[in-house]
């Protein structure tokens, strides 16, 4: 879970550059795990947190879209 705090902290401390590496990062790393079950594998069960987080931005940086 390590892993997931670290992420989740530079997420919440990060700007918008940070934001966009770290999702870039993600994209990338996670390109070929296309289901909910095996994202939570990676991630300890805890993947919503990340992607909860990724979506309130996105709605946030982009309310038109």
């Amino acid at each position: 879970m390590s892993r997931l705090t670290s992420l989740l902290r530079d997420w919440d401390a990060g700007s918008v550059s940070v934001r966009r590496r770290i999702l870039h990062e993600f994209t990338a790393q996670n390109r070929l795990r296309r289901t909910a079950p095996e994202l939570d594998a990676e991630f300890a069960d805890a993947a919503s947190l990340f992607l909860t987080r990724l979506t309130s931005w996105l709605r946030l940086s982009y309310p038109n879209c």
